[in-house]
């Protein structure tokens, strides 16, 4: 009766699939749970964050403690995600773009995309980001790979209730929605997602793919606003960074060179952190001593680089010359895009005598970027090359993390720095048609973001996040022209960010031709083909196969037609024509040929083993042959014997 009902459910559910349209639903209930799953996540690490916060601040008096406290809650969350990529799944660890890249070229990867793997990657992320801007590293390649092996799962679940087969091109559809959802999920933009996750996983795609992103994308963006008023964290469905620019002149003509300079600053300081990046890891993979001790020592290493971050980014020690060591990941962006300049309101709290608070209708974050000692541009200068490094030096641990957001983070950080330092050298602005214009370094810190994150990454798809993430179209073509430029210089000098991951982790992936390689377009395959091929045509007796796998030692051999035509048939893999020769052509089959031919008697009590037309006696396996004598053939036709004794003490002079 139960099984009769379940048959009978199963029916009632393939219907509705197939009048719904299976790819529909599929795609719902990915970007349904994902966007649940982010947003799940992002409650629980503002919950962990607060609680470290209100640790340090009810530990003031106590500066030791403090210390103590700050140090010990990012060392062990490091210390809980190495330990998860290292026993629960080690496919878990790192960004995992680049080995989906590597997926949708049709490499199979073990276990990549596993339920175990899955948990594991939750996990550790929760944990780096629940670290903050001290470890300063991000979300999105997990939640990318998150979400593929969420499709993964999802599309299997959804074939064996619709009763069909499993096919690969299939499979790499769902790969492609996954990856747009996952980006989707992170910046809650779902057109740049898309673009974003094409550019960064696929090769050659295909048009007809698109819907599938955009509405899982769609989806995915839509429930998590939807989430965050049913939280009460937003009053209504809005933009992520809301801003207040102004339209009517966001800018002068003459900035579009001002832009421009920006994305050749973007494009070079991108460029060195690709280097060094490429040697880190080229120098941890390559170097035996170090990279046997990091294999072995995985947790120990990421509690070391927690300790050196934490402390260097102490609030109460160094942290306080850098600016932002409180903030999270968010509240950077948020400081970057605010529409003030910095250095013109800071100067009402220090300079002048009323020292009433800046702009009381702005967020009060940015003045962490505030202090007695310096000036805001400096506090972000000592960001910007202290960041740099420090990003380097967590990019070594081996644990779950992404590093888009951390490059998007920094490259705002830049663009404000800029910015800021444009404001100060002209105060008044520009001056067009008679009308002072000011200069927004807000509009840098958009234009700074999309360009160092493009140019790492080396994608254009960036310029559209920001927009979607501010909300501001203003500036579309400076940002435009920083992402170009920026890109420019970092496809000439180097490859992405994911690409290097690749070729240093040696996976089996082609990366694309740089600009300065034109000369590799005109190299066709004949200029490096081997045209000495061996192959076989499709009349060939055993003798001929047999000659073939002796003087080649190709894994398959072509199968042609003729030999003047060689027209191509197909092919056959060398273990099926050694199995055909060693059923045809036994010793067995070559004994039993003997005994049929005319006198053919041999007395039974010989124990015979066959060398063929080995040159060099080889002696057996221990145990596994038992002789006093053996035959030797020549061809078909016995041509003699040796003795178990001789032929022992042969092999043994040859083994020496």
């Amino acid at each position: 009766m139960v099984t009769l009902c379940i048959a009978a459910v199963g029916r009632i559910l393939r219907s509705a699939l197939h009048r719904l349209g299976e790819d529909w639903i599929f795609l719902f209930l990915l970007g349904i749970c994902m966007a649940t799953i982010s947003f799940g996540l992002d409650v629980t690490i503002a919950k962990l964050q607060r609680l470290n916060l209100w640790v340090y601040d009810a530990l003031d008096e106590y500066r030791y403690l403090q210390y103590f406290s700050w140090v010990l809650y990012h060392t062990l969350l490091m210390t809980v995600s190495s330990a998860v990529a290292k026993y629960i799944a080690p496919q878990a660890a790192g960004s995992g773009i680049p080995e989906i890249k590597v997926t949708l070229r049709g490499v199979v990867l073990a276990e990549f995309f596993t339920l175990r793997t899955f948990i594991a990657k939750l996990i550790g992320v929760t944990c780096t980001l629940a670290a903050g801007s001290t470890i300063f590293l991000g979300k999105v390649g997990p939640f990318v790979h998150m979400a593929t092996i969420l499709a993964t799962l999802l599309g299997k679940v959804m074939v064996k209730l619709v009763g069909a087969k499993e096919n690969p091109s299939r499979k790499y559809e769902l790969l492609i929605a996954g990856a747009a959802v996952g980006v989707a999920c992170c910046f809650v933009a779902p057109v740049g997602g898309v673009l974003f996750s094409v550019e960064t996983t696929a090769t050659h795609f295909a048009v007809r793919n698109y819907w599938r992103g955009f509405f899982a994308a769609t989806c995915a963006a839509l429930m998590f606003r939807l989430l965050a008023v049913i939280n009460h964290e937003r009053e209504t469905v809005a933009i992520l960074f809301s801003t207040n620019w102004r339209v009517e002149f966001p800018f002068d003509l003459p900035e579009y060179l001002s832009y421009a300079i920006l994305g050749v600053v973007c494009g070079c300081v991108c460029c060195v952190y690709l280097y060094l990046h490429r040697v880190s890891m080229v120098f941890i993979n390559y170097n035996k001593s170090l990279g046997k001790f990091l294999r072995n020592n995985k947790i120990i290493y990421a509690a070391f680089v927690a300790l050196v971050l934490s402390s260097i980014t102490f609030p109460h020690g160094f942290g306080q010359y850098m600016g932002g060591t409180r903030l999270t990941m968010k509240e950077h962006l948020e400081t970057f895009f605010k529409n003030i300049t910095w250095g013109v309101e800071e100067k009402s709290i220090y300079l002048n005598v009323s020292r009433q608070p800046p702009n009381p209708t702005y967020d009060d974050n940015w003045l962490q970027w505030t202090h007695p000692q310096l000036s805001s541009v400096e506090k972000l200068a000592i960001f910007v090359v202290l960041k740099f490094f420090l990003l380097l030096f967590a990019n070594t641990m081996i644990i779950p993390a992404g590093y888009f957001l951390p490059v998007f983070v920094y490259g705002a950080g830049l663009g404000r720095l800029y910015g800021e330092i444009m404001a100060k050298i002209f105060p008044d602005g520009f001056i067009s048609e008679g009308i002072p214009i000011k200069i927004t370094p807000a509009g840098y810190a958009l234009a700074g973001a999309a360009a160092y994150s493009g140019a790492v990454t080396q994608t254009l798809s960036t310029a559209l996040l920001v927009f979607e993430l501010t909300g501001q179209m203003s500036h579309i073509l400076p940002v435009l022209i920083a992402v170009l430029v920026a890109n420019a210089i970092s496809q000439s000098c180097q490859n992405s960010f994911f690409d290097i991951i690749v070729i240093v982790k040696k996976l089996p992936y082609l990366p694309k031709l740089t600009m300065g390689k034109n000369c590799a377009h005109d190299v066709c395959a004949e200029d490096f083909m081997v045209t000495d091929l061996h192959y076989l045509v499709k009349d060939f007796k055993y003798k001929d196969i047999r000659n073939l796998l002796k003087c080649s030692d190709l894994k398959e051999f072509p199968i042609v037609d003729a030999e003047d035509s060689k027209i191509l048939l197909g092919s056959v893999k060398r273990k099926f024509l050694s199995k055909l020769l060693s059923d045809q052509l036994s010793t067995e089959r070559r004994i039993q040929y003997m005994m049929n031919q005319p006198g053919g008697n041999m007395d039974n009590n010989w124990t015979v083993t066959s060398l063929g037309d080995y040159s060099r006696p080889r002696l057996p396996k221990t145990g596994e042959y038992s002789f006093t004598a053996l035959l030797i053939f020549t061809g078909l036709w016995l041509s003699g014997y040796v003795s178990a004794m001789t032929f022992r003490s042969e092999a043994l002079d040859n083994i020496r």
